[in-house]
């Protein structure tokens, strides 16, 4: 349990504990000697609903800027799930982008969305709550336990609401950066089906989706399944990708592991070819061309919902949400994402060595020969990803008297995830190549095909099942009257257990397993409780100059981990409505986030790795070590602060504005200490985190009894040229702030809606001290934290005809590792809607073309020793879209 997290002693919890229940029962106590109620109170009780960022129905977050995709907004993006839909929202990570999610290796099968970028990439967990209906959903993921939002069916979806702002006080860990609450349709009765097909350069996607629904007195009913599919997008599609980035004022970075190889004997490299040897330069290949960009994936969801009111008081609810998604992966047979690819092995006999020395002129003695498996096995191993979710919930409400109403809920889901990713049996390559049996040369005698079928027979599996099971209880109501309104809150208390265990083994993927398998197993347990109250200070009917209204919200919320401690978060926030149409807002709260158990001693994921070198050495076969998996981790915490102002002026209707100011001081920051480690050799901030050039106790030391995942000294004879320790740490301290955006217009002309739009972040400050250091850095304007990000839009509509152009920018920034500035990411998108007036087949009928990245737009070139000129996280390479769309309502 780390100390500091701990605020309070025993004795301070018991009574924080006591004083919340004592309040919650006086106050059902009061609720039910209310006994003057109207039925037009009941009706407006049941209208009203939850708000994303409040606990109190029909209250929005107070203080809070709160955004929404909306239904009609959906509608004009060309999404097959719900995290492609946010790639359209600048103020959410991976915004015109496809993500880092490319299905290559465990790290990376879930996309975790974060508002302004807080936390992308910083490992097992989210600085970014995802809800669905305002619930939690399991983790997902091997070395992650935040939730995958494309679970969730997006035909389901009514809206998309953001509050980029701190939310612990109201839901405790992970919304340090906000809150992401994806809602569903209500009161739909029918059916609805539509289907989506795109095409680009060496790309397809579909999606399919079947809603029905049925209302009656008291009640409702919701059915949703979803289809949705996607081909593998190739690097050999897209000309840009190469390792070779000289043109592009980079390294050469291809490899040296090469078919035919390389061979070192002597202290001399001979360049193999066909026809001879030839001594000096080693050969270089492309390694990563023939890997994927984007996987090929395919999706079945499905969601019920039901409603129903049992008595006048009583009413029950209940949801069942199940997601399946399928992930093919190519991965270059000799990649940097491929662990088990080509090495460097040792041969002295056999028909190959006696071919090159006899034939080639290759020196005899001990040949260091560079084996490329793709003459053998061709250019890419397919890895294949599974995830599996199911999350259900079960609730009763409860109407007290008066506009009380308590609530109880059960909530429950699991998602199990299993990633097989293939490549070489490296030990057999090794001890075959030093008895003379396998030519690893890439010329000369053939090794036999039942040798190569033991070699290609090599898999390591992760298997991880996480589970989520909470209790929820609330009673929320008006506690007493003020000249401006009702004095409203909310009591509630929490029991959550989640449960992370997971397994590896590597070997045949039938059969016994090389080494032991490895599991673990982790269980957490969190009690809280919680109170929120809103104060309507000031109302319009006191007509108070400059002060038409005033409303203040106060929270608190106390968390206990069997884990990792105990944490109290307030939070206030403030709206000034000064006229009609202008309101001010501000809050400042905490927050904070548990470690993911993906992050800490439970992650299966430590272990010592053998990649290919990545110091620019030329010694054929160089490779370096990093050090991965979890640690001993303390909690996040952060200092949350927000200012801005809304705009709606009567005098000009249509027109709405927006400016607002936030603020995040970041503490204990839970990640890697990054590549940067690698792709900055001269930055003396990750000195710490790096060994070059070690000696043989050096590589023993920092290795220690991690798990050997592929051949990591001891085990081969070579030394590595580096140990770089990228385990996930409490790395350092963060300082952020920016301004989010927004400003809209709409108007009627004769020749119909015109509607204009732009919005999106920039960010002002972004330093980072590491912990331990007293020197700050400022990783605004680079890689990690680019300054501007916005969507502009242009929309007509009339009669049945719609068109909207959409602007995106990504702006211009710094590549940490070169130095060299990235130029602008600007992407153009289209939509045509087409909604007939008609009756039978033509009844609400709607077509769609959907035009993304219309000009065609290359990503910017991005020259990195860790990439293959594409920042995955900033651009997209599928380039040009056309979808074409049918939705019919029934």
């Amino acid at each position: 349990m780390s100390s500091s997290f701990v605020r309070g002693t025993l004795r301070n919890r018991l009574l924080a504990g006591s004083a919340v229940l004592a309040g919650v029962l006086a106050l059902s106590a009061q609720a039910q000697a209310q006994t003057q109620t109207t039925s037009q109170d009941e009706s407006v009780a049941v209208e009203e609903v939850v708000v994303t960022g409040s606990s109190i129905r029909g209250v929005a977050p107070v203080g809070s800027p709160l955004s929404a995709v909306t239904r009609e907004d959906i509608k004009q993006v060309p999404a097959t799930n719900a995290t492609e839909l946010l790639r359209s929202t600048p103020t959410v990570s991976n915004f015109n982008a496809t993500g880092g999610n490319r299905g290559a290796n465990q790290a990376n099968i879930v996309d975790q969305p974060t508002i302004h970028g807080i936390g992308a990439g910083n490992g097992g967990g989210g600085l970014t709550l995802v809800l669905f209906n305002g619930h939690r959903l399991p983790g997902a993921g091997i070395n992650q336990s935040a939730p995958d939002p494309s679970s969730i069916p997006p035909g389901a979806i009514e809206r998309v609401e953001v509050v980029a702002d701190g939310a612990s006080s109201v839901y405790g860990s992970d919304a340090v950066a906000g809150v992401i609450n994806f809602i569903t349709r209500k009161n739909f009765n029918g059916a609805e089906t539509s289907a989506n097909y795109g095409v680009a350069d060496g790309y397809t996607s579909k999606s399919f989706n079947q809603l029905f629904g049925k209302t009656w007195d008291g009640g409702s009913l919701l059915v949703d399944y979803a289809y949705s599919a996607n081909s593998h997008l190739s690097g050999l599609e897209r000309s840009y990708i190469t390792d070779n980035q000289v043109s592009i004022g980079g390294t050469d970075n291809r490899s040296t592991i090469c078919a035919p190889a390389n061979v070192m004997v002597g202290g001399a490299t001979y360049a193999l070819s066909g026809a001879g040897a030839i001594a000096g330069p080693p050969n270089k290949c492309e390694s990563n061309q023939a890997s994927d960009l984007y996987p090929k994936q395919h999706r079945h969801q499905g969601l019920i919902s039901v409603t129903q009111d049992l008595s006048d008081r009583l009413s029950v609810y209940g949801s069942a949400l199940y997601s399946r998604r399928e992930v093919y992966t190519d991965v270059g047979v000799n990649s940097r994402d491929n662990s088990k690819a080509g090495l460097a092995v040792t041969v002295t006999q056999g028909p190959a060595y006696n071919y090159v020395t006899g034939n080639l002129g290759v020196p005899a003695g001990a040949h260091t020969v560079t084996y490329n498996p793709v003459g053998d096995f061709g250019d890419t191993f397919t890895n294949r990803t599974q995830t599996r979710t199911v999350s259900s919930l079960l609730g009763a409400e409860y109407k007290l008297g008066g506009d009380w109403v308590a609530s109880a809920e059960i909530n429950h889901g699991f998602e199990r995830d299993i990633v097989r990713q293939y490549g070489i049996n490296q030990s057999l390559v090794t001890s075959s190549a030093a008895n003379g049996s396998l030519n690893p040369y890439g010329v000369g005698p053939a090794t036999s095909q039942a040798l190569l079928r033991q070699v290609g027979d090599y898999e390591s599996r992760y298997s991880v099942r996480q589970t989520l099971l909470e209790g929820l209880a609330k009673v929320q109501g008006t506690l007493f009257d003020l000249p401006a309104g009702g004095v409203k809150g909310a009591f509630g208390v929490t029991r959550r257990q989640e449960t992370f265990a997971a397994t590896y083994r590597e070997g045949p993927q039938a059969g016994a397993p090389v080494t032991a398998p490895v599991s673990v197993r982790g269980e957490r347990k969190v009690t809280s409780v919680y109170g929120e109250v809103f104060i309507p200070v000031i109302g319009e009917a006191q007509n108070i100059a400059l002060a038409r209204s005033i409303d203040v919200s106060l929270s608190l919320r106390y968390d206990d981990f069997d884990d990792v401690g105990s944490t109290t978060n307030p939070k206030i926030g403030v709206n000034w409505e000064l006229f009609h149409g202008f309101k001010l807002r501000g809050s400042y709260g905490t927050s904070f986030h548990a470690p993911s158990m993906a992050d800490s001693s439970t992650a299966i994921d430590t272990r010592a790795i053998r990649f290919a070198d990545f110091t620019g050495s030329t010694t054929p076969g160089a490779y370096s070590i990093i050090l991965a998996g979890g640690n001993t981790l303390k909690p996040e915490t952060a200092d949350t602060y927000s200012l801005g102002f809304d705009f709606k002026p009567d005098a000009l209707p249509g027109l709405s504005a927006s400016l607002g100011f936030f603020k995040i001081d970041y503490k204990n920051v839970i990640t890697f200490p990054g590549f940067n480690v690698v792709t900055e050799p001269n930055n003396p901030l990750y000195d710490r985190y790096r060994i070059y050039n070690p000696t043989a106790a050096q590589v023993t030391t920092a290795v220690g009894s991690m798990r050997h995942d592929g051949l990591v000294y001891p085990d081969v004879t070579a030394l590595p040229t580096a140990v770089y320790d990228l385990r996930r740490q409490n790395f350092a301290t963060q300082n952020i702030e920016g301004l989010d955006y927004d400003v809209r217009y709409r108007v009627t002309t004769d020749v119909g809606n015109l509607g204009f739009g732009v919005g999106g972040t920039r960010l002002t400050k972004f330093r980072q001290t590491i912990n331990g250091d007293t020197r700050t850095s400022s990783r605004l304007d680079t890689n990690y934290a680019v300054k501007w990000l916005g969507r502009g839009n242009a929309s007509w509509s009339h009669g049945a005809w719609t068109a909207v152009l959409f602007g995106n920018y990504t702006g211009s920034y710094v590549n940490t590792s070169t130095n060299k500035r990235i130029k602008a990411f600007k992407t153009v998108d289209l939509h045509l809607g087409y909604a007939p007036e008609g009756e039978g087949l033509l009844s609400g009928i709607e077509l769609s073309l959907d035009v993304s990245n219309l000009t065609d737009q290359d990503p910017p070139t991005f020259a990195d020793t860790n990439a293959s000129n594409i920042d995955f996280t900033r651009s997209n390479p599928i380039g040009r879209m056309w979808t074409v769309g049918l939705r019919k309502r029934w």
